[in-house]
């Protein structure tokens, strides 16, 4: 072998035609980890590693070899190789390590299929959204998510569970997938137990996994053992919840060990958002269409609430004029009070009791405050009902509430059970809504405005006033009805007031119906 191939920085052979080893250069045998003496004079097929696919013996199966290069796996060094075989007098091998450019390829490979994979469930997850806000009850809801995580390839078998309050258990409603029998052993599993992991997810409001199977033997063995008859080795349990209220959950399961990343918990559990707020929305709207609405009157006996709370430490009773939710669980409530001595100090020493401020401390005095946690307050909001009137006195409280027709009253008082020591019904009705043409809102809103209330709301919304950007500023709708602009403000308030109250007010009559 020559200096220069002796020296070069790949790894070089010299053997016979035959396939008999004459010379090595050091390169060659710190890659293949052997010396020159043991491969000098040995055939090249007994003196190099052998790998699976036996290439190099294959092309010194004939003399003199062909020419050929390849890499392949060298499993008794564990190395990668790229090997050039040059035919001639002497016939050359050249061998080079290519283990770490092939273990950044695998790399590159794996994070390349990663994305792909993100991207894939990213695209799924989207699509289940769009269709869950679409959904126009809560079956059809569960059907939704099922169908759209199910019908895939990516999830072998998912089931949504609603929950029921009153047993304080999940009841399976839809499921999707390649294991149908693992049904019936879910049902049973969640008559029998409390173990399995949709019921942990619905118990602590929080994403439970299971990474494998195998090794979680708090999964009942009936389920696991249909899972694995499945192909099925892991899972992961999303509540569905909106505002503090858990409706139910998703219960997705793989055929990988571990088989969720962080992108997919994180999405899902967006899902299991959007399916809490979807199955919320269609109480209300449930609420809203629905002919009649069930009236049920609440005796709360619990003088840990806030509200409660606040009523004994001022001596005083509250009175609840409305209550609006505020993002995801909070809700706003606005108090009347007969005595304003006091009542300040109370609801901000109150526990779960925020942003405490007045909106008016002279005349009937209101103050507003945000309410966290959970309390009967949530609770009621986030069940799709709508809270009418409550009094809150120093050991106890009344909530009286709107609820849709069909909605379960009994799981309704159970929900609201769980955040207070003792819960009475003390009434419970279906009224008839009163169904009113829009001509007729309109003529009873018309009789309610003066003559320049009503002059000066047509102007402003025929100037695009109401409009943003608005066509017109008020001294512009002011000048075209040649009045002083602090007047055309007064006349447009008071008639903004009064449609207001007319949207909104469960007893309009009782509203002000000042001009001033």
């Amino acid at each position: 072998m020559d200096d220069a191939l002796h020296d070069a920085p790949i790894g070089a052979i010299e053997t016979t035609p035959t396939g008999q080893i004459t010379a090595v250069n050091e390169t060659a045998t710190a890659i293949i980890d052997t010396d020159a003496d043991t491969l000098v004079d040995t055939a090249i097929a007994e003196g190099f590693p052998s790998s699976a696919a036996g290439t190099l013996r294959e092309a010194f199966a004939d003399s003199p070899p062909s020419a050929t290069e390849f890499t392949e796996y060298y499993p008794e060094i564990d190395r990668w190789l790229a090997v050039t075989v040059e035919p001639g007098e002497p016939v050359r091998v050249y061998v080079q390590d290519r283990t770490a450019e092939h273990a950044a390829d695998r790399r590159a490979d794996r994070l390349e299929r990663r994305l792909d994979r993100v991207q894939r469930i990213d695209s799924l997850i989207v699509t289940v959204l769009q269709r869950v806000i679409g959904a126009a009850d809560r079956s059809e809801v569960a059907r939704t998510v099922c169908d759209g995580l199910g019908g895939t390839d990516r999830y072998d078998f998912v089931w949504v569970g609603d929950r029921d309050f009153p047993n304080d258990r999940l009841r399976v409603v839809s499921t999707a997938g390649s294991a149908p029998d693992l049904r019936e052993r879910i049902d049973a599993a969640l008559g029998d137990s409390d173990a399995m992991p949709g019921q942990t997810a619905v118990a602590s409001g929080d994403t439970h996994q299971v990474p494998a199977f195998a090794a979680d033997e708090t999964v009942p063995r009936e389920v696991r053992q249909a899972a694995f008859s499945h192909g099925l080795q892991s899972c992961l349990a999303v509540p569905l919840q909106y505002q503090g209220t858990v409706y139910g959950v998703v219960s997705v399961y793989s055929g990988e060990e571990d088989g969720f990343s962080e992108q997919e918990r994180a999405g899902l559990e967006t899902l299991g958002r959007v399916a809490g707020f979807a199955i919320k929305a269609t109480r209300q709207e449930d609420l809203l269409v629905a002919d009649t609405v069930t009236e049920v009157t609440l005796q709360l006996h619990d003088d840990s609430l806030p509200l409660v709370e606040a009523a004994a430490d001022a001596e005083t009773t509250l009175s609840l004029d409305g209550a609006v939710p505020q993002g995801d669980g909070p809700v706003v409530c606005y108090l009347t009070v007969d005595d304003t001595a006091g009542v300040e100090p109370a609801l901000e020493s109150a526990s779960g009791v925020d942003d405490v401020s007045w909106v008016r401390t002279e005349t009937d005095p209101l103050i507003q405050v945000t309410v966290t946690g959970e309390t009967p307050e949530t609770v009621l909001v986030g069940w799709g009902a709508t809270i009418t009137e409550a009094t809150y006195r120093s050991r106890d409280a009344e909530v009286v509430v709107d609820a849709p027709p069909d909605e379960s009253i009994r799981r309704l008082i159970e929900a609201v059970d769980t955040t207070v020591e003792e819960t009475e019904l003390v009434a419970k009705s279906e009224t008839a809504r009163e169904t009113a043409s829009i001509e007729a809102f309109q003529d009873a809103l018309d009789d309610r405005l003066t003559d320049r209330q009503r002059t000066v709301l047509r102007t402003a919304y025929l100037a695009d006033y109401f409009e943003s950007p608005r066509g017109s500023t008020s001294e512009e709708v002011a000048d075209a009805l040649d009045i002083a602009g602090p007047t055309m403000l007064h006349h447009l308030r008071r008639a903004e007031r009064k449609l207001v109250d007319a949207f909104l007010s469960t007893t309009p009559e009782t509203r002000p119906s000042s001009d001033q």
